[in-house]
């Protein structure tokens, strides 16, 4: 077994050659044979994952077990007796295509906007960790030059530089993957990981290049300029990719897919760019990713690009990828002289990932716990792929034991990592968990991490309108996510019920229903692309089956949990017809509002959108291409505007939670906003003034005592008043109300003033404001009072209404 992997580090070239031409010697019956492998990894590994999935192990742990299974079958010794030059090196094919299809994937899917925000903590943490791996493989590097040599090198710098960049290596592709699967790419910890794993890789790769030219200056084998050329030709495709994907999405506008030529031509672009760098002798990964970072994401070529290589590369070559590193271990030949050095490997590799992490956790003020386990995933070592191995070979840096005491210490690093991710994710759910997802809450350090959700492309106009102007820097804002729920059910009922009074073909009407769904998804598509052109702010576009009530309730709140948001915002099951009344369509919707409102892990904002109001701005287009001739001006200052909006504030978390909406659109330049306070005349003394309630909230604010309700309503306003209304950011009105009468006349009054108001849900506001508003409370119970008067108003002239539920945390009872 250590033969074979000599002969494969031995090979005339050490990076994969398949994509240009066949590996010679390769027969029928060998791939037929690796074939019988690959099938057997895949019914192994879900067999495997469907228990450990229990303790939230990743697939690639599953993998690399059923790879393990799978080599002391005896398969791969069967291959070996097969006439084949070379079996590791035909393995290695299968390694190299799945490493720069994936890593181009990584590059596509990455939140980069979200990144831009983080871009200190990872550069940080990444150095800290590098150099501290770098500086303990120096000091060690003396010690174990008897272990790793059978006869000394040409000079002990060669080992040491040789095991420093084994020891600081990341397997990127690991790293991603798992994070990737347990769904932590979404979480500012998930994004630092992959962000160091894959920076570290590309400083080893850096590292594996400068060997690599040091040994083709001294054999004088290659002609150093290839390195440029390499290079030169990286940064000519990176620069290109923008504006040819860009022509391609011009040629396809409107289309779910391109059309089958262009995808064709994109991903042999997208091959031969990645193998390119390969082919001299240099590693195509920094090539492939950077090429994904630079494909452009909105529009049809991106999903086209995705949904052709996501299934192959996830369900076939990341699979046999990882089965592969078990693969390799050969039981009959372990030895402690094998053993020992490589689990020596893995602990001097954990070692100085550890003291980098502890160093960057006191710079970045990281819990040292948290820093230790991200240490411990940095440390996945994976394939030994970016090691230039003839090189070591040739200058007799390794001997025959020590590469395969590499090969278990990468084994181990690996598996190592599954239990530490495991417990990375279960601290960021107890942490989402735990934490009050409102806007009231959200300090400026935080991100706000949105989840939009709609039926249809018509009522997705309105939602990503409000994305817009809750944005205010979009090349920070992380990828708002848009859960589609189309109907697949009444497509299939509507089909089966014209094939029983149709004639046409039963093969035919199945085509039909696919094209409906494929439709609805394709104007969804168009929406989405247009406004993140028009935007600048990142979507993802998410499309579900709808199919019940309740199975689209925690369809909804399980995509709220999973990318951790803190706003949902989905449409109201009241719509508007052409007179302006407002009407409930389907009642599954008002289920399912009443559903998410009950169970969301967020805040939820309830959307009553007014598309056919007849004066003002609508938000059915981006403002960058709104067309709209009136003025607006802001209520502070003679500045125009496009939308000018209110907050209805009476008292409680919900009604907070709306003022806080409110205040962060007034932060848009776009956006004038009013703040309508309601106070009862019966409580209305001196205390309720500005200036006075400024003195006794100023007065208390070294007090450690709970406030309650209404401590904390004037606490709020009193920061509003400060930070926005003293600056003419907002304007800040109080109602003085005697009747419900008087607060329904001015409620009403807001037609044709507004082009949005925020309200507060019912159930946790003053009594006494509410106190016979008993008839729109009953009519109103998922929205309230207050939303359900103004929701109800027939005017042409009023506008969208935004409905606010704070989230609550709930805090378990332990028995």
């Amino acid at each position: 077994m250590a033969r074979d992997f000599m002969s494969y580090y031995s090979c005339s070239n050490p990076v994969d050659s398949l994509g240009w031409t066949p590996i010679p010697g390769i027969a029928l019956d060998t791939l037929f044979l690796v074939v019988i492998q690959l099938l057997a990894v895949i019914v192994l590994s879900s067999l495997f994952h469907s228990f450990l999935r229990r303790y939230n192990q990743p697939t690639a742990i599953s993998q690399i077990l059923a790879g393990m299974v799978v080599g002391g079958l005896g398969i791969r010794n069967a291959i070996v007796h097969v006439d084949v030059d070379n079996v590791e090196d035909m393995y290695n094919g299968y390694i190299s295509a799945a490493r720069i299809l994936y890593m181009f994937l990584v590059g596509l899917e990455m939140d980069i906007a979200a990144l831009r925000s983080t871009t200190h903590r990872c550069v940080a943490f990444t150095y800290a960790t590098v150099a501290a791996s770098l500086f303990l493989a120096a000091i060690v590097s003396s010690g174990m030059y008897g272990s790793m040599m059978h006869s000394p090198v040409r000079t002990p710098e060669m080992l040491a530089a040789t095991l420093m960049v084994a020891l600081t290596n990341t397997s990127s592709i690991a790293v991603a993957r798992i994070a990737s699967d347990l769904k932590l790419t979404v979480t500012e910890n998930g994004r630092l990981l992959v962000a160091a794993a894959i920076g570290t890789n590309i400083i080893c790769v850096v590292g594996d290049g400068v060997l690599s030219s040091t040994r083709m200056a001294k054999e004088k084998s290659q002609d150093l300029s290839l390195g440029f050329v390499a290079l030169a030709a990286a940064g000519l495709a990176v620069w290109a990719v923008r504006p040819a994907v860009t022509r391609v999405n011009q040629r396809n506008v409107g289309q779910h897919h391109v059309k089958t030529w262009d995808l064709a031509f994109m991903i042999a672009a997208i091959w031969i760019v990645g193998n390119f760098p390969q082919k001299l002798g240099f590693d195509g990964l920094p090539t492939s990713f950077a090429l994904g970072l630079a494909f452009p994401r909105e529009g049809p070529a991106a999903r086209s690009v995705s949904d052709a290589l996501v299934p192959t590369v996830n369900g076939l070559l990341l699979p046999f990828y990882f089965a592969t590193i078990g693969m390799r271990m050969d039981f009959n030949s372990m030895s402690g002289a094998i053993i020992v050095p490589g689990v020596l490997m893995m602990l001097l590799g954990l070692v100085g990932k550890a003291i980098g992490a502890a160093v960057a956790s006191a710079y970045l003020n990281i819990p040292l716990c948290d820093a230790l386990r991200f240490g411990v995933l940095l440390n996945v070592k994976g394939h030994v792929d970016t090691m230039n191995m003839k090189f070591a070979k040739s200058e007799g840096v390794w001997a025959e034991q020590a590469l395969y005491a590499m090969i278990i210490g990468n084994l181990a690093s690996t598996l190592v990592a599954g239990p530490a991710a495991a417990v990375v994710l279960r601290k960021e759910k107890e942490a989402y968990a735990r934490r009050h997802q409102a806007l009231e809450s959200l300090g400026e350090e935080r991100e706000l991490r949105m989840l939009t959700c709609s039926h249809s492309a018509h009522s997705t106009p309105a939602l990503l309108s409000l994305v817009e102007l809750l944005v205010t820097e979009p090349e920070t804002q992380p990828a708002v996510q848009v859960l589609h729920l189309f109907d697949g059910g009444q497509k299939r009922a509507a089909a089966a019920a014209a094939a029983a009074s149709s004639t046409t073909p039963y093969h035919q009407q199945i085509i039909d229903e696919y094209d409906a769904g494929r439709d609805a998804i394709t104007d969804m598509n168009t929406v989405v692309d247009l406004y993140w052109r028009a935007t600048g702010v990142a979507f993802r576009q998410i499309d579900i089956v709808g199919r019940s009530a309740s199975r689209d309730v925690d369809a909804v709140c399980r995509c709220a949990a999973d990318a951790h948001a803190a706003l949902l915002l989905l449409p109201c099951f009241k719509e508007q017809r052409y007179d302006g009344k407002m009407a409930c369509r389907l009642e599954e919707r008002r289920e399912l509002n009443h559903g998410v409102l009950a169970r969301a892990p967020c805040t939820v904002g309830l959307l009553v959108d007014r598309p056919y109001r007849s004066i003002g701005a609508s938000f059915q287009v981006p403002c960058s291409v709104d067309t709209s001739t009136r003025t607006l001006l802001h209520p502070c200052s003679d500045r125009a505007v496009t939308h000018v909006i209110a907050a209805v504030f009476l008292g409680g978390p919900d009604d907070r939670e709306a003022v806080s909406v409110a205040s962060r659109l007034a932060e848009n330049p776009n956006i004038g906003l009013t703040v309508f306070r309601f106070v009862k005349r019966s409580t209305y003394d001196t205390v309720t003034s500005s200036t006075s309630r400024a003195a006794a909230i100023a007065a208390g604010d070294d007090l450690e005592q709970p406030l309650n309700e209404g401590d904390a309503d004037e606490r709020f306003m009193w920061r509003f008043y400060e930070l926005y209304a003293s600056r003419e950011m907002a304007m800040y009105v109080e109602k003085v109300v005697e009747s419900p009468a008087d607060v329904v006349e001015t409620l009403d009054a807001m037609a044709g003033m507004f082009s949005l108001v925020i309200v507060g849900r019912g159930g946790r506001q003053p009594v006494e404001l509410l106190a016979g508003l008993d008839r729109w409370a009953e009519a109103g119970r998922e929205m309230g009072a207050v939303a359900e008067i103004l929701a109800s108003n027939a005017s042409m002239e009023m506008g969208s209404v935004l409905v606010m539920q704070q989230h609550t945390v709930v805090v378990p009872v332990r028995r």
